[in-house]
C-alpha cells in the first residue's frame, strides 16, 4: 500500500512523543489522486486490533475534476499542495473525503484487512 516517491505531499504527521499518524497524497502517473494514512501505537491497536493500521483513499483520474475546478487547480500535483495547505491536521483524510461526497466526487477506500 505504501508509495515512497518524491511527489507525495505530507498533510500531517504526529509529533514524536505521540501515537504515530501521517497522512500524504500524491498524484498518480495517469492523473488520479492518493490519501494514504498510517497510524501506529497502543490507541491503533486498540481500535483495531493491530499495529500498523493503513487506509487509502483513490480518486480516478476521470472523477477529480470537480476538485480541481473548486481548489482552482491547473493540475492534480496542484491539487496536492493545495490539499496540504488548506486541509492539514490529524482529521485531514476524514475531511478531504468530506469534501469529495459534498462535491460529488467518487472515490475508493481501501484498508489493509485486519488479521484476527
Amino acid at each position: 500500500m505504501r508509495h515512497e516517491g518524491n511527489d507525495e505531499v505530507l498533510l500531517f504527521e504526529s509529533e514524536e512523543d505521540e501515537e504515530t499518524l501521517r497522512i500524504s497524497c500524491r498524484a498518480t502517473k495517469e492523473g488520479g489522486l492518493v490519501i494514504h494514512q498510517m497510524s501506529e501505537g497502543e490507541l491503533t491497536a486498540w481500535c483495531f486490533e493491530e499495529s500498523p493500521h493503513e487506509v487509502e483513499v483513490t480518486v480516478s483520474p476521470r472523477a477529480i475534476a470537480p476538485m480541481l475546478e473548486y481548489l482552482h487547480a491547473e493540475d492534480v500535483q496542484q491539487l496536492s499542495n493545495l490539499l496540504a495547505a488548506a486541509y492539514s491536521g490529524y482529521d485531514a483524510s476524514i475531511r478531504i473525503r468530506a469534501l469529495m461526497r459534498r462535491l460529488g466526487v467518487a472515490y475508493g477506500v481501501s484498508e489493509r484487512p485486519i488479521i484476527r
